[in-house]
């Protein structure tokens, strides 16, 4: 290998691992985001979706309301949404985060009355983004 090519190959991963090792996210911020994760599996695991709906961001409970609706919790009890499980990791990026647990992955966005759902009943494809069953647009 020439030796600017070695220099080439090195200084994106020196870039990369100075940006990402002064990021961590405040532990408080994760277990924020999981706890918001966990009630929302134990309120749809216990059928109260009215609760559910609150947890979830307005684009989605929109969204619910509208298809299947006639109300959130209606499309949100239709949304059959597959057992959850336990969380198995949460991810905070800024003010977005994703949960995955056992069955299922979440997207959860910071907003000021806490972290809400953006979406649920998420299954990962190949090299194209997560398709969920609840989502808002």
């Amino acid at each position: 290998m020439r030796p600017g090519r070695a220099r080439a190959v090195l200084l994106p991963v020196v870039v990369a691992a100075a940006l990402t090792g002064g990021c961590s996210v405040p532990e408080d911020r994760v277990q924020a985001v999981t706890d918001a994760a966990e009630k929302f599996v134990r309120v749809t695991n216990a059928d109260d979706m009215a609760t559910a709906c609150a947890l979830l961001a307005p684009t989605v409970r929109e969204e619910l309301a509208d298809d299947p609706g006639p109300t959130c919790a209606d499309g949100l009890a239709q949304a059959d949404l597959p057992f959850a499980g336990e969380v198995r990791a949460t991810a905070v990026y800024g003010r977005q985060a994703q949960v995955t647990l056992d069955g299922d992955t979440f997207f959860l966005r910071s907003s000021p009355d806490g972290w809400l759902v953006t979406a649920a009943g998420c299954t990962p494809r190949t090299d194209r983004p997560y398709d969920c069953d609840v989502k808002g647009d």
